[in-house]
């Protein structure tokens, strides 16, 4: 049990993510599909537990392995992770906010405040750090910058809008940056190791979050800008759907869970557009993501079951 907690991967968070997104996911469509209320809560207590399960064991990690949780932070990609402890925090928060409101706001406040931090903390560490190659470049980049587009959706409840603001000019501004970056790394450069292929997934998150910050911001305006954040996300998606057979034939590592939250966060997004245009077939591509992204999350957390009875996750990785 001691050795597992050394190897804790700080990449779990990712399965606050995913969870979290599936139950904002859910509470969407009670709210707008309606479905019962009763899937969001069980969703809600699921990923609340694993909330406190996950973040609880990396911070004993923390306590007992300080060394090896400063390695993490310090790698050129595993680093990139480390906001996924702010944005798990802003998940919650978010997933929360529809049963409990004044809890969701101290977890909104903790998740802003960290990831501010976090966001200051990465970029430096990408300008002063001499090892940083263009192999290291890879769609897990977005999670600490562009992160910051999720703090508007329950901000907007909570502060004054040039706070909101703030952090979505930063998040959009990056996007464009890293965007950029990202996109000349697979097209000149080798491709993507097969432990981040899945990481692809994580292009869907920036724009289809873009869409849902600026959709609260805007209080339920859907503009050009809007409709250019959604769909961008929605090429994005399609394009994946095109190179699926590259997914399907990859062995279960943690970074399965990448496909996750991005196709939480466009099925979110989509039913926020149902919302407004009540077209048939906007519904029933939000229901078809809805279940996709259902299915997706529990199969997932079956391979991922499977990976920790056979004892596969919380070992030593080969670097």
């Amino acid at each position: 049990m001691e050795r597992s907690l050394k190897y804790f991967p700080v990449q779990l968070f990712a399965v606050i993510m995913g969870f979290s997104g599936l139950t904002i996911a859910f509470a969407k469509a009670y709210h707008f599909l309606n479905f019962p209320y009763w899937p969001y809560l069980i969703l809600l207590f699921i990923d609340v537990m694993l909330f406190f399960v996950i973040f609880g064991a990396y911070m004993i990690k923390w306590i007992k392995y300080p060394d090896a949780v400063k390695k993490e932070f310090a790698h050129p990609i595993k680093s990139s992770f480390g906001a996924a402890i702010s944005i798990s925090f802003l998940l919650v928060s978010i997933a929360i906010s529809d049963f409990a409101p004044p809890v969701s706001v101290t977890f909104w406040f903790i998740g802003a405040v960290l990831h501010l931090f976090f966001t200051y903390k990465v970029i430096k560490f990408w300008i002063e750090h001499d090892k940083l190659e263009v192999k290291h470049i890879n769609p897990a980049w977005f999670i600490p910058i562009v992160g910051n587009v999720l703090v508007p959706i329950v901000g907007v409840d909570v502060c004054d809008e040039v706070v909101n603001h703030f952090y979505f000019s930063i998040g959009i501004f990056f996007w464009i940056i890293l965007i950029t970056i990202v996109m000349y790394r697979m097209i000149f450069h080798l491709p993507l190791g097969k432990r981040l292929i899945p990481t692809f997934f994580i292009l869907i998150a920036p724009p289809a979050v873009g869409f849902i910050s600026y959709f609260r911001i805007t209080f339920g305006i859907v503009d050009f800008f809007s409709l250019f954040l959604y769909l961008i996300a929605f090429f994005i998606l399609f394009l994946l759907l095109i190179m699926l057979k590259n997914f399907l034939k990859l062995q279960f590592f943690i970074s399965w869970w990448a496909y996750t939250f991005p196709l939480a966060a466009i099925t979110i997004a989509t039913i926020l557009m149902d919302s407004v245009y009540h077209k048939w077939f906007i519904k029933a591509f939000a229901l078809f993501l809805l279940a996709l992204t259902t299915v997706v999350v529990g199969y997932v957390s079956y391979k991922t079951y499977l990976a920790i009875k056979n004892q596969k996750i919380c070992v030593p990785e080969e670097e």
